[in-house]
C-alpha cells in the first residue's frame, strides 16, 4: 500500500487555516501474525459493501479486522471513503493490532489510518500525530521492506511535515535519515527517492537532491527516446549536479 505523501497536509492546515483538499478473514487474541495475513494483499482493490461485511465481522474474527482496515484504507485512498470510513478502519486497525501485537501489517495499517484521519480532522491532528510515530516505528521494527519500505517512508514524511518542536514532533533532519533508509531498502519506489528529495531540498542539500533527482529520471527512462532527448536530458542534470557540487 502506498503511503499517502500530504497524510498530514490537515495537521499543517489546523495550525494555518486552510482547507483539506479530498485525495484522490481467528479470532482476537488468538493466532499467529503470519496467519493473520496469509496471503494477504495491503492494497488488494474492495468495495464499501466488503468494508463493512469485515467490520461486522471483527469482533468475532481477528483477521476480519486487519482486512477490513486495509479495505478502508484503500476506499479512503482511491477518494471513495470520508473521514467516518477513515475512522472506521482505523478501530479495525485497533483490534488488528490487540490481536496480532507482532504484525507490522497492523501497525503500518494503524498509523496509515491515524495519518488518514488526521488530513480529514485537522483539529485532532496534533493529538494523533505520536500515533502514527509509535505504529510506525512497530512497523519498522517488525518488517522493514513492507510496502516497498512503508513504514520509513511514513516516518520520513512525518518528521518532514508535522510542525517543529514545541508545537510537535517535526524534524527535517530525521526526515533526511528514514527517506534515505526507504531508498536503500527500495530504490525502485518512486515515493521514496521523491520525499527524500524533498527532504534534502528542506535541509538545503542541494547537490545531494540533484543527484537523487538524476537517479530518479534514470529508473523513469522511457524505452525508446527518440533523438535521445531523455539521454541528452539526463547529461544535463548530471553536469547541473557536478556543477552544485562544486559550490
Amino acid at each position: 500500500m502506498k503511503v499517502v505523501i500530504f497524510f498530514l497536509f490537515g495537521l499543517i492546515c489546523c495550525l494555518s487555516g486552510c482547507a483539506v483538499p479530498s485525495l484522490e478473514k481467528g479470532t482476537p487474541g488468538t493466532g499467529s501474525p503470519a496467519s493473520a495475513h496469509e496471503g494477504m494483499d495491503l492494497w488488494e482493490s474492495c468495495d464499501a459493501t466488503q468494508a463493512e461485511s469485515y467490520r461486522n465481522a471483527a469482533d468475532q474474527d481477528a483477521k476480519a479486522a486487519l482486512r477490513g482496515a486495509a479495505c478502508y484504507a484503500y476506499l479512503v485512498e482511491r477518494g471513495s471513503g470520508d473521514l467516518v470510513a477513515a475512522e472506521n478502519g482505523r478501530k479495525l486497525a485497533e483490534k488488528a493490532v490487540d490481536a496480532f501485537p507482532k504484525s507490522a501489517e497492523a501497525h503500518y495499517l494503524l498509523g496509515y489510518l491515524t495519518g488518514l484521519v488526521a488530513q480529514r480532522s485537522p483539529l485532532k491532528a496534533l493529538s494523533l500525530v505520536p500515533i502514527i510515530e509509535r505504529e510506525a516505528l512497530a512497523a519498522i521494527d517488525l518488517n522493514p521492506r513492507l510496502d516497498q519500505a512503508g513504514p520509513a517512508r511514513m516516518l520520513g514524511d512525518l518528521y518532514l511535515r508535522a510542525p517543529e518542536f514545541p508545537l510537535s514532533i517535526g524534524d527535517p533532519a530525521l526526515a533526511v535519515e528514514y527517506f534515505r533508509q526507504a531508498v536503500e531498502l527500495d530504490p525502485d519506489q518512486a515515493d521514496n527517492r521523491l520525499g527524500f528529495i524533498e527532504a534534502l531540498l528542506v535541509e538545503d542539500q542541494t547537490a545531494d537532491a540533484c543527484r537523487q533527482l538524476q537517479n530518479l529520471w534514470q529508473t523513469l527512462a522511457p524505452e525508446e527516446d527518440p533523438g535521445s532527448v531523455w539521454q541528452r536530458g539526463l547529461d544535463l542534470q548530471l553536469r547541473l549536479c557536478e556543477g552544485l557540487e562544486q559550490n
